[in-house]
């Protein structure tokens, strides 16, 4: 990652805890807050994750970066592909 993508991050479960471990499948994606971070942006904490991405598509327009996702506390981001 650089200056110019965004981040989606999974901060909290359906419950309004931290994440854990457990698979996103497990999960509701549409009860889950996502954190939107970027360089040069306020952070925002989004449900469901359709919001989360709109906001980092828009950031990713302006700024000619790639969005990255993160649903797994101890992952890695990845590159986000709508295809998933």
């Amino acid at each position: 990652m650089n200056d110019r993508d965004v981040l989606i991050d999974r901060v909290h479960d359906v419950r309004g805890a931290p994440v854990s471990a457990a698979p996103i499948g497990t999960l509701d994606r549409g009860q889950t807050l996502w954190a939107v971070t970027a360089h040069g942006q306020e952070p925002l904490t989004l449900l469901p994750f359709t919001d989360a991405l709109d906001v980092a598509l828009t950031w990713a327009g302006e700024s000619g970066g790639s969005i990255y996702l993160r649903d797994q506390p101890t992952a890695e981001p990845r590159v986000y592909n709508a295809a998933w």
